[in-house]
């Protein structure tokens, strides 16, 4: 058994009925498609390696302490291990679709909190593979998002067979001796435990007899219990020559592309368009020259009022820039040259960076996560995958978050917006591809 850290327990408890902590990993392959018993096989292979992925997270009566990890004795590979299909003739509209299903869709707690999906059908002969973790496993740059796992360039060959024996489920009065002992040499678990049996209630009460404000159009606000999701691609080179030509970043490019996707939104929508969408952009951070997990998280104005995409970018420049003083944040080169797939990870570690910052922060209208990947070619059983998404969850009030990963010459975006709010999460993607063809 091993108690959850503070971390991985707040995203279980940020959980409820409409926000569910977890990421989508899309990744988009071409070629003949393998099969379903062949990609199970490969799941199971490699789950081995990483233990978290055979454990549930189990609670303590009363709430006394923090959740625990326990081996789930009946854990199969069967059961995380999907295979779905497109409608004959179907289109990535009903990609997306999916997508935005599973997306809202909470993991079952009764289980490890992965899954993995095969979905035929894809228009050209494509195939894809959706993986599906929970925020409270991620661990590590790689192997803790299932597609990083599985991808023939991790692929672990085992000489002999796993021969996995599962701890007993403790019981109740295990569960309770085992957190009174921890609480008598955790004076910070006192004080959390004091602090929610006095201001939590409090805080309750007080959401209690607030008045239910009505719905309302808007970037932040209460979020329904659906997702809406699409995607853009935006090709590489066009990138590179806008960032030498004005002497920016790439990441502000990025951002200035996204700025336009808002900007093109809001237009579209009859909204009336503000000066600036502020956005919180998760860092990751340098210990010397190398990463270490450690993610931070800036903020910025998108400045969705400006007309002109070199003079948007330029404006996010100035303030990327200023940002020089704090951590020093580790170059997307050396993020892109990770072992493995890394972007699933990076940008599931990125989202808690904005996850922790963002419920403490005021004005924060949007999240963008930038996760760079490989720049040579990933494969998963013999094929090669020609694109890969985000789709990440929405944090606190942020009704719409914009994630992004590169991959063998391309930014691909990924576009996750609440249902109910009636945000056309297609309008920003499309006007993130419309943007882009400014650039140059």
């Amino acid at each position: 058994m091993e108690r959850l850290t503070a971390d991985d327990a707040s995203f279980l408890h940020l959980e409820d009925q409409v926000s569910a902590m977890h990421n989508v990993t899309v990744g988009i392959f071409e070629g003949p498609e393998p099969r379903f018993g062949d990609l199970g096989k490969r799941v199971a292979e490699q789950v081995p390696l990483v233990p978290r992925l055979r454990q549930r997270a189990v609670d303590v009566p009363f709430n006394l302490e923090r959740p625990l990890w326990i081996d789930d004795p009946q854990f199969s590979v069967d059961y995380h291990v999907r295979h779905t299909g497109l409608p004959v003739g179907g289109d990535l509209g009903d990609l997306r679709n999916l997508v935005g299903r599973l997306l809202s869709q909470r993991l079952d707690r009764g289980k490890p909190l992965w899954e993995v999906w095969m979905v035929s059908g894809l228009p050209d002969g494509q195939w894809a593979v959706l993986s599906k973790a929970h925020h409270s496993i991620v661990d590590g740059v790689s192997g803790s998002d299932p597609l990083s796992l599985i991808i023939d360039q991790t692929r672990h060959s085992r000489r002999k067979k796993d021969r996995w024996n599962p701890a007993p489920i403790p019981s109740e009065s295990q569960l309770l001796s085992d957190a009174a002992a921890d609480l008598v040499f955790d004076p910070a678990e006192q004080l959390r435990l004091l602090r929610r049996s006095v201001v939590e209630p409090v805080k309750h009460l007080a959401g209690v007899m607030k008045p239910t404000a009505g719905r309302h159009e808007g970037l932040v606000g209460a979020l329904g219990p659906h997702r809406r999701w699409c995607q853009a691609a935006v090709d590489f080179e066009a990138v590179r020559l806008t960032r030498d030509r004005l002497d920016v970043a790439t990441n502000d490019v990025v951002l200035g592309l996204t700025t336009a996707g808002f900007r093109a939104m809001l237009i579209e929508g009859g909204a009336e368009v503000p000066a600036s969408v502020r956005t919180l952009v998760p860092l990751a951070i340098a210990t010397g020259d190398r990463f270490t997990n450690e993610m931070s998280a800036l903020e910025a104005d998108l400045p969705v009022g400006e007309e002109h995409l070199d003079d948007a970018i330029t404006q996010i420049h100035g303030q990327t820039i200023g940002s020089s003083g704090g951590p020093k944040a580790v170059a997307g080169a050396t993020l892109s040259s990770l072992k493995g797939l890394a972007a699933p990870t990076l940008c599931a570690l990125g989202l808690r960076s904005a996850t922790r910052t963002g419920v403490h922060l005021r004005g924060i209208e949007t999240v963008t996560v930038n996760a760079p990947g490989p720049a040579e070619t990933v494969t998963l059983l013999g094929q090669p995958m020609v694109s890969i998404y985000p789709a990440i969850p929405l944090v606190s009030k942020v009704r719409i978050s914009v994630g992004v990963m590169s991959y063998r010459g391309s930014f691909f975006f990924g576009v996750s917006g609440d249902l109910e709010a009636g945000l056309e999460v297609a309008s920003l993607a499309a006007g993130i591809e419309k943007a882009a063809d400014q650039l140059g």
